[in-house]
């Protein structure tokens, strides 16, 4: 319960730190398009609210099957959507992690990002009709080296159960006519979700 407060506390800083910044992302989608117009902003008020947010017990929207690898070991393993909350300054992706089975496994893995980082920013949300993916946020530290060394994402825990963890990614906002959306991780399934547009 402390690690994932951690990593819920360090995306909400995510956030914030984007919208005081004024970075905005255009993350690269399947084709090569930008994904996000340059004037997009991020909200931190709102994105932050809803990351920080104790969450509800949310239905298991669709689940992807998939494996991760940890220290040259696969491990079975299932992502299951929560949520794609949509609002027009940003979009919140609620999803949890877990084991294939009732085995604990581990999962620390540079496979959805790139060595070093073992967070999930190669977590894409892809609108079918414009073939656009969507990827959360990421934005240079003010202390760091130049490298976009942080996101607006959750970091991969070291293990997961039967039981998993929940995880976040702030992508930009989506178009309004989307309804419907693929998500992908690299090494799962991919799955569809309708998109949630309500004021909560």
């Amino acid at each position: 319960m402390r690690r994932h407060r951690m990593l819920v506390l360090a995306s909400a800083a995510t956030v914030a730190a984007l919208a005081l910044c004024g970075c905005t992302a255009a993350s690269p989608s399947s084709t090569g398009t930008p994904t996000a117009a340059a004037d997009s902003e991020l909200s931190s008020k709102e994105a932050a609210a809803k990351v920080m947010a104790t969450p509800k017990p949310l239905p298991v929207l669709a689940t992807a099957k998939g494996t991760l690898e940890a220290n040259g070991t696969a491990s079975p393993v299932v992502a299951e959507v929560l949520r794609i909350h949509a609002t027009a300054t940003s979009t919140v992706v609620t999803w949890r992690l877990k084991s294939a089975s009732d085995a604990k496994v581990r999962t620390a893995s540079f496979q959805l990002a790139y060595p070093p980082l073992m967070d999930t920013r190669l977590l894409g949300i892809v609108d079918a009709a414009t073939h656009t993916t969507y990827r959360p946020y990421t934005y240079v530290p003010a202390q760091g080296n130049g490298d976009d060394l942080a996101c607006a994402c959750s970091t991969l825990p070291d293990y997961v159960d039967a039981t998993g963890e929940v995880m976040y990614g702030v992508v930009p906002p989506l178009p309004a006519s989307v309804t419907k959306a693929d998500v992908t991780l690299p090494g799962f399934s991919t799955v569809t979700v309708a998109v949630d547009r309500s004021a909560h």
